[in-house]
């Protein structure tokens, strides 16, 4: 697959991947101190989720977004990337360990998740039109 069949939300959605991924080693929360949980650390489950998050957006730029006749890549891209946004909310607005501060690489984090959701819902808008503008 050369770089020229890749659409730009797949880049877009595979750049935010890459950058979730690095931004999961960041401090998310922190207590003072040295004390701080990365993204990996502060979590039990959505360390795991962002993780597949990250590499179905790689996944879906490197093979052109389509698994299967009628399953692509780039909707799973999408709704990922949606949930992820969605949980990420969450995070920073409301749920976080007692008496820990919000750290740079949470909303490192839900910038790249949103990445990853807008670039994954614009690969996924373009499978749409492809697929029209071939039937007529």
């Amino acid at each position: 697959m050369s770089a020229s069949q890749t659409s730009q939300g797949q880049m877009i959605a595979a750049a935010g991947g890459v950058l979730l991924f690095i931004f999961l080693f960041l401090p998310w929360f922190g207590a003072g101190g040295d004390n701080n949980l990365s993204g990996w650390e502060g979590q039990s489950t959505t360390d795991i989720y962002l993780l597949i998050t990250a590499l179905v957006a790689i996944g879906a730029a490197l093979t052109g977004g389509v698994v299967l006749p009628g399953l692509t890549m780039n909707g799973a891209t999408a709704l990922l990337g949606a949930v992820g946004t969605i949980l990420l909310l969450w995070l920073v607005l409301f749920d976080f360990p007692d008496g820990a501060d919000r750290e740079i690489g949470l909303y490192l984090s839900l910038i790249a998740v949103a990445a990853v959701f807008g670039g994954g819902y614009a690969a996924a808008q373009g499978d749409v039109g492809g697929a029209r503008s071939e039937r007529f």
